[in-house]
């Protein structure tokens, strides 16, 4: 007889399979939308506040190492405790935190806040991920949480809109930016309190019949004859014991860790520090005036789109381990020809404009999405929210390495140079993609 975990890997695409994808999709659009908007907020903060290259780095870091600490305990907690509850904590968390903000009085105020709003933001990565992909059936799973994750970029792209609107309000327009994000932030509360508990989770936690009455949610052809059948064939298959998040480093489990954390932390490098200085980089490259930067900063993002879209379709057919190589491989062809222009001065705008693109287009082909995808696909169910925050955490460590450094780097090397270190880190995400990775489209979810 088929199990719950085969009718749910098997399922059509229904109601609550959207409302789950909305229900993640979002609260990573908001995850893109608070920790970029800072980047535009820094153009006013900066001579405001008269901010040296290291206060630049504490205020464009802090979200991140809250991010650290929320994903390292978000996903153990939620393992332990159910998806949903941590699912609502941690956009409360956002909520606060950005409310607040918009009132900081200096800069210590502001660090501390955003390393609040960095906590919601880190436990909802693994909580995200978890949770959809514990919904979503085996045959779309790959290409629904390309779009969904995708969301990120689109938050980050309606950051640089809004700050772009909001620049001429002054300078106190700063303010505005960090309080924006708190209205999504309550849709999403409202949006996510509505929906159940993940059915994989009460399965694990021998909860059976909450488990069949959610698949009876998500496959409403099954009769209450099938449920009481799927419930006494459940309850009488053997549970294996609940498993340590220690479990993740484990000879089991080691090779598959260091592959979800170690190219990350890599990609972070990279991808955090346009995400977050894109503006200011984009000013060392020779763009002119606020206005410029921040409409190259948009830009970007939204041509993110097209390397997710591509992934999107091709995803299930090419995989997921040489999407993530082949997109890192991308982006440091990209970067190296920004960086032979750049090395006596401004490169001219044609080679800046079609070597930043194709990076942006190569990295969000591969390791911007399929880096939050590996995690929750090579482990089971007790672990897949650990693992997620573990490989969170780490990649947040490489994010805080480049938000700390890069602005003592760009004063010391120059933009130029900094452009051949991104490309060296692609290069080493490569290598370790192809020598630790192991492929997981089409596969069942572990149990």
């Amino acid at each position: 007889m088929p199990t719950v975990a085969h009718h749910l890997d098997e399922a059509a695409i229904g109601r609550l399979h959207r409302r789950s994808a909305w229900a993640a999709g979002l609260g990573i659009f908001l995850d893109g939308y608070d920790i970029s908007i800072i980047a535009i907020a820094l153009i006013l903060l900066k001579p405001q506040w008269h901010l040296g290259a290291l206060q630049t780095g504490l205020l464009g870091g802090a979200a991140l190492a809250g991010a650290f600490l929320g994903s390292l305990f978000g996903g153990p907690l939620a393992d332990r405790f159910g998806r949903k509850a941590i699912y609502l904590l941690d956009m409360a968390t956002f909520l606060v935190a950005a409310l607040a903000s918009g009132f900081a009085w200096d800069i210590a105020s502001l660090v501390v806040l955003r390393f609040v709003l960095g906590l919601g933001v880190g436990a909802d990565y693994p909580l995200s991920a978890t949770y959809l992909i514990e919904f979503l059936p085996r045959a779309r799973r790959g290409r629904i949480t390309v779009w969904v994750f995708a969301l990120w970029m689109g938050g980050a792209a309606v950051s640089s809109m809004v700050g772009l609107a909001l620049l001429p309000l002054g300078e106190h327009a700063w303010r505005f930016m960090l309080i924006s994000g708190a209205l999504p932030a309550l849709g999403i509360l409202w949006l996510r309190k509505s929906l159940p508990e993940s059915p994989r989770w009460y399965l694990r936690r021998g909860r059976v019949q909450e488990a069949v009455a959610v698949l009876a949610q998500l496959v409403p052809s099954l009769g209450e004859r099938e449920c009481s059948a799927l419930i006494a064939a459940e309850q009488q298959r053997r549970q294996t014991p609940l498993a340590s998040w220690i479990e993740l480093f484990s000879h089991t489990y080691l090779r598959r860790t260091l592959f979800i954390t170690l190219p990350w932390f890599l990609f972070d490098i990279m991808g955090y520090s346009f995400g977050i200085y894109a503006p200011l980089l984009l000013l060392g490259l020779g763009l002119h005036g606020n206005v410029q930067s921040v409409i190259g900063n948009t830009l970007l993002d939204v041509v993110a789109i097209i390397g997710t879209a591509l992934l999107a379709v091709s995803i299930e057919r090419v995989g997921r381990l040489r999407a993530q190589i082949s997109g890192f491989v991308g982006s440091v062809i990209g970067l190296l020809l920004v960086w032979v222009f750049a090395l006596h001065g401004p490169p001219p705008l044609a080679v800046l404009v079609i070597g930043l693109l194709l990076w942006q287009v190569a990295i969000s082909y591969g390791p911007a999405n399929t880096c939050w995808i590996f995690p929750v696909e090579l482990y089971p169910t007790e672990l897949r929210a650990s693992a997620h925050g573990l490989a969170t955490a780490v990649s947040r460590v490489g994010a805080l390495v480049a938000v700390f450094l890069l602005p003592l780097a760009q004063a010391r090397l120059g933009v130029a140079w900094l452009m051949l270190m991104f490309a060296a880190t692609g290069v080493a995400g490569a290598l370790l993609s192809a020598w630790l990775g192991e492929e997981t489209a089409q596969k069942p979810l572990l149990q």
